[in-house]
């Protein structure tokens, strides 16, 4: 009798230290490509992505919108991408200006701080890459902190697209370097290719 309560205490012990070894193994962070066709880039994601499409208006032009996120914990890693018929291609500057302080009315400041100059590899093997800038902003109201690039790309029948492509993370305006350049956001960033 005492035997077998040690056996079965013993495969107790075992199986709950395996749930354990298997929690603290699952990784937080399960990178996948994924290459969107329709709004032209691909990109790598920390988890599975949802989807989001809306319409924007822009002098009595509607424009779609489609927000591709993916969260882990309370981390948001997005990439938006607002397609510019090729009607109203020349306003590519006054739309992007339009986004950014729509962005803008959220935060208590009025302007864009500069942070880095970045490169972003274009096409699936990174052939051309485009110089952009990263811009980091404070949250305070949600307590978080945001990292924001804006791509412009050519698309079909001579239509553009905007990309915003950000993360916003949980963090104080005082934390801002080393809350948004860490490896998985650098990566998040360094794997947007649009086509």
């Amino acid at each position: 009798m005492r035997l077998a309560l040690c056996r079965t205490a013993r495969i107790f012990g075992g199986l709950a230290t395996l749930c354990i070894l298997i929690v603290a193994c699952s990784p937080r962070f399960d990178w996948r490509t994924i290459k969107n066709d329709a709004q032209g880039y691909s990109v790598m994601f920390p988890s599975k992505p949802q989807l989001i499409e809306r319409s924007i208006t822009y002098q009595n032009t509607s424009l779609k919108q489609t927000l591709e996120f993916a969260k882990v914990d309370d981390d948001v890693f997005a990439v938006m991408t607002t397609q510019i018929p090729a009607t109203i291609t020349t306003q590519v500057k006054p739309i992007e200006q339009m986004l950014q302080s729509t962005l803008l009315q959220q935060v208590p400041t009025t302007q864009f701080n500069l942070v880095k100059d970045a490169v972003s590899q274009i096409g699936l093997s990174g052939q051309t890459k485009q110089v952009t800038q990263d811009y980091y902003l404070d949250l305070p109201e949600n307590k978080k902190v945001m990292r924001v690039r804006w791509l412009i790309r050519p698309a079909s029948n001579d239509s553009v697209n905007l990309y915003q492509i950000s993360v916003i993370r949980t963090g104080l305006s005082s934390q801002l370097e080393p809350l948004l350049n860490q490896e998985n956001i650098t990566t998040f960033f360094d794997e947007f290719r649009p086509n």
